[in-house]
């Protein structure tokens, strides 16, 4: 048996209402919470306000940080870190999407360190106290140790990574998810399917994560439609939690693949959502990968009630992407030739990537790439 690596926050509750806690963990972590959160999103739904208050019902002094963009920088890092120091704040608060997520995480596990934050990066040492409250069904960003962030002076998406980006408390609540509107619920349940049977497929797939992947997969694909058909269903709201939570689990142990190697530079370069793009690029990559796990698929197909095959998969995810209006024109989006330079070197160079079930090189890099544009 290979080394089997399980990655987590120390502490995950899931279930309607375990936001109410919030402020009982954060009063035993620290005294002054910097609240981490989108520029409107997190306000508009009346969540902010309700998170203060549980805070300071605790004792706990609040200063807000609402500046996370969606495809958040990090410059935007570096302020945070500014104003948890200027703040003398010994515990962040994270609530929102993965965004959001990975800007907290960051800033959290980055305290105590003069060193700028930079790409390929791994964390090291202690930050101070993260508790993450995702607001979307889709990173699973708040267990695992890892955030993607852009340099905008490059253009660059990537990931830092260690232990110190670990949230020391995950609080899933999916009432919390209930105002999330149809495209991102759409777009983020997509990420959450993709990082769900890549997980599943991955080279460093165990014992351990694949079981997790595959009920991640099962949930999602029994509940992703109903829950952007109709946002207020906690049936669906509460299965896509669940399943975007054992995503994150099953990745943060078992790695991603192809889809999430191409999705970074792809997403970057064409200013696409990253959501989007992984499930517009899901079929492609089964297809891809069908020589090579062609027996994974076909149980997956079996365990989500798909079909019997990876063929009925792949039909199955093409449909699914289609339904949800995630397909992507990708010479109407800006993908050409000359771009092939900038992006098969990123593709090549990335951790996901070299998860892969069928390895991945140049040429049939360039090929699928090829296919892409004749789309």
């Amino acid at each position: 048996m290979s080394e089997i690596a399980i990655r987590s926050a120390r502490q995950i509750l899931f279930g309607p209402g375990v936001r109410e806690q919030l402020g009982t963990h954060a009063a035993s972590l620290g005294t002054r919470a910097l609240i981490v959160c989108g520029r409107t999103s997190l306000e508009r739904s009346g969540a902010l306000e309700e998170l203060q208050g549980l805070l300071e019902g605790d004792g706990v002094g609040v200063t807000v940080f609402a500046e996370v963009e969606p495809e958040p920088s990090l410059a935007t890092v570096e302020r945070g870190r500014v104003t948890l120091a200027d703040n003398n704040c010994d515990l962040v608060i994270v609530a929102g999407g993965g965004s959001a997520l990975d800007v907290g995480k960051s800033i959290a596990g980055l305290a105590n360190t003069a060193e700028p934050v930079r790409h390929g990066r791994e964390v090291k040492g202690l930050g101070v106290p993260c508790i993450a409250l995702p607001t979307t069904s889709g990173t699973g960003a708040e267990v695992t140790p890892n955030a993607v962030l852009t340099n905008t002076e490059t253009g660059e998406k990537a990931s830092i990574r260690g232990h110190s980006l670990l949230p020391e408390v995950a609080l899933v609540d999916p009432d919390l998810t209930l105002s999330c509107p149809p495209d991102v619920t759409a777009f983020s349940g997509l990420d959450a399917l993709t990082q769900a049977i890549e997980a599943f497929v991955s080279t460093g797939s165990n014992t351990i994560s694949s079981p997790m992947a595959e009920e991640a997969a099962r949930r999602i694909a029994g509940s992703l439609r109903q829950a952007v058909r109709d946002g207020a269903s906690l049936q669906a709201r509460e299965d896509m939690a669940l399943g975007s939570l054992l995503a994150g689990l099953a990745l943060a142990s078992a790695r991603l693949g192809l889809v999430h190697g191409l999705a970074h530079p792809l997403g970057s370069l064409y200013h696409l959502p990253h959501g989007r793009v992984c499930g517009a690029l899901l079929p492609w990559v089964i297809d891809f990968n069908l020589e090579a796990a062609g027996a994974q698929y076909d149980h997956l197909a079996r365990a989500l009630r798909v079909g019997q095959s990876a063929e009925d998969l792949l039909a199955w995810t093409e449909a699914l992407v289609d339904d949800l209006r995630a397909d992507v024109d990708w010479r109407e989006a800006g993908l050409k030739r000359p771009d092939f330079g900038q992006i098969i070197p990123a593709v090549l160079d990335s951790g996901s990537t070299a998860h892969n079930p069928r390895r991945v090189d140049e040429a049939n890099l360039r090929r699928l790439l090829e296919d892409l544009l004749a789309a």
